[in-house]
């Protein structure tokens, strides 16, 4: 049978915009024998041998929802007709599961004239199942108005089965009629509004939403409780509270139509929500899901216009986003998008648009959250972490981040470190992400740190005795409790290049007791308090700028200053340097407008002749 174009993107549109079986949720040993009494039947149909048959492959593939090792065992029982047959005779109760049946048996069925082999099987399952000969007409005629997409006659025959007492509602019904829009929007009018209550929930345990739906009061899913959405465009005015049951919805549109303090969604007490290929619009009327307990898996989705908080605040034992598109989420607080407290968290393939809060405007969590190859795009922070802020130490559990038209710039992504003890650094440890320290750092003899590029706000200094070293280091006084921001205690050493040193007009820079200090195109800036470079033994300095320092630039014991650049610094004497001893050399450095109010202007005169090919423009000794 060959198989157009045309027919073979019908059969995957269908496929797609389909929902799943009405007895998909069912257990995998009833749809097992259910499957091979389809499979059984399906080699009656002469015209279509069972691998060729798409209604069939829908069906086990798409609607049942079977793994390979489950069709394997299919196929094996469908070599047993008679066991196939006793089983479902007696685990089929009348009503809803054997309509279903032959509504399958009919719809996998020669679409032309049936053959004898397939007529005969179908009035056998029909005397089996005590089915009327009235009902079998009723379910072949459905099945081929409904291949044919005629809304109107699948009306008609709908009421007369309604008629006939046959326990079937245009949900199940669904499965069998293909909506032309995705997510459910329905172009051929067939099913009414669904409107759904506590009242169902506490009689039947279990609802499954499909089509057009209404949600008007508050809903509680307690245990054994379980409301899923398959296909459905669903308007919810209250909230859902899951409280031990079970939420699903796939290939759904949620609309949230009105609001209050509490989220969409509430997960207490070990509930689950999970939530894939769903477009979710909370319509600015607050957050989409709340959990302070249980666990959630969101994939595939589009979640926007949220506010009030995050669109997904957690703090329960399990979240997994995977590949979802988040637009729109506002937050006065922390994380527009997804705030993070507690339990273990895994954010991949997301993409962030238009979100914003106080910190991390798309993502605010801690160390413990993993964010792998994501995408974020004008996303803001009134304070910290246009996209990211996390609190404790990121190591290696965030990567392949992409950022375009995030503000604050150059602080995208901000982990805060913050130990009311202050930390202690014993080993090798490497910071190359933006950083709030908001603790003391100890660098210990045996200990080093390697910063890179990144900025980093400090609110304590940077203490070391071990080894320093920072490359490409945007280095801040942020609020800081102490004057000097790196403090050096007969460390090993300490090396700084291409980076920037910026006391904010408040702080002093380094503070160096027995230490020898490497700097190299370095900018040290808005100083105060002190000098930018205190007490540096032996110095190698090279390609710096020195701009506003208000203490002066440099106090030095010997060392090699040049290529180097002082301009508007002040101090009581030699504003630009200080160098004490006779073993040191100043060259090939510019000073411009260094003020001192008592000698030297921009250099000590006590530096003599150690000083060689220098500029001087515009500067001032008080003598």
């Amino acid at each position: 049978m060959i198989i157009g174009n045309q027919t073979k993107l019908y059969y995957k549109k269908k496929s797609w915009l389909t929902p799943k079986h009405p007895l998909y949720f069912e257990e995998e040993e009833f749809k097992i024998y259910y499957a091979s009494a389809v499979m059984i039947h399906a080699e009656k149909n002469q015209s279509m041998p069972p691998e060729q048959n798409y209604e069939l492959e829908r069906l086990l593939h798409h609607g049942l929802d079977l793994n390979a090792g489950q069709m394997a065992r299919v196929l094996k029982k469908a070599a047993d007709p008679g066991e196939v047959l006793d089983y479902l005779y007696s685990h089929t109760e009348l009503g809803m599961k054997r309509y279903l049946l032959m509504l399958d048996l009919y719809n996998i069925s020669s679409e032309e004239e049936l053959s004898r082999q397939e007529t005969d099987n179908l009035w056998l399952f029909a005397h089996m199942l005590e089915i009327p000969e009235k009902y079998m007409r009723l379910f072949e005629h459905f099945i081929r108005e409904a291949r044919k997409e005629n809304e109107g006659e699948c009306r008609r025959i709908f009421a007369m089965m309604t008629e006939c007492k046959i326990e079937l509602s245009l949900m199940e019904l669904k499965y069998y009629l293909m909506d032309c829009e995705p997510f459910g929007v329905v172009a051929l009018n067939l099913y009414d509004v669904f409107e759904c209550t506590q009242d169902m929930l506490e009689k039947d345990k279990r609802i499954r939403l499909v089509d057009r739906c209404v949600i008007r009061e508050d809903l509680v899913l307690r245990d054994g409780m379980e409301l899923r959405m398959d296909h459905a465009v669903v308007r919810i005015y209250g909230n859902i509270t899951i409280d031990g049951g079970t939420f699903v919805a796939e290939h759904s549109r949620i609309i949230r139509k009105s609001g209050s303090h509490r989220a969409c969604l509430n997960i207490r007490r070990a509930g689950k929500v999970r939530m894939e290929q769903c477009d979710i619009d909370c319509r600015n009327y607050g957050m989409l899901l709340r959990a302070q307990d249980g666990a959630a898996l969101i994939r595939d989705c589009e979640i926007h216009h949220t506010t009030r908080g995050a669109a997904v605040r957690f703090w329960g034992t399990a979240l997994q986003i995977e590949g979802t598109l988040f637009h729109h989420c506002y937050s006065n607080e922390e994380g527009g998008a997804v705030l993070i407290r507690e339990g273990s968290a895994r954010i991949v393939q997301c993409r962030f648009w238009h979100c914003e809060a106080v910190r991390g405007g798309a993502v605010y969590g801690r160390n413990f959250m993993e964010i792998r190859d994501c995408f974020f795009k004008k996303c803001y922070a009134s304070e910290y972490g246009a996209a990211v802020f996390c609190i404790g130490m990121i190591q290696n559990k965030i990567s392949g981040l992409h950022y375009t038209e995030c503000f604050p710039e150059r602080t995208e992504l901000i982990q805060y470190i913050v130990e009311p003890r202050g930390i202690e650094i014993s080993e090798r440890v490497e910071i190359g992400v933006n950083t709030i320290l908001d603790c003391e750092l100890d660098i210990t003899s045996q200990g080093s740190l390697w910063l890179h590029d990144a900025v980093v706000y400090l609110r304590y200094p940077i203490r070391c005795r071990g080894s320093l070293e920072m490359d490409r280091v945007c280095l801040l006084a942020d609020n800081m409790q102490h004057q000097d921001m790196i403090v050096l205690e007969h460390a090993r050493g300490c090396r700084i290049t291409k980076s920037r040193l910026d006391g904010m007009g408040q702080k002093s820079g380094i503070f160096s007791a027995a230490t020898k200090l490497e700097a190299e195109k370095t900018v040290f800036c808005n100083m105060k308090g002190g000098r930018a470079v205190f007490n540096a033994y032996q110095p190698q300095i090279t390609s710096c700028i020195f701009n506003y320092c208000q203490n002066g630039g440099i106090h030095c014991q010997g060392g090699t200053i040049q290529h180097c650049l002082f301009v508007n610094c002040r101090g009581k004497s030699g504003a630009g340097v200080t160098m004490v001893g006779k073993k040191g050399l100043i060259r090939q450095s510019q000073f411009v407008r260094c003020i001192s109010d008592i000698s030297g202007g921009a250099v000590d005169r006590a530096v003599g002749n150690q000083m060689t090919e220098c500029e001087f423009t515009d500067c001032i000794s008080g003598d």
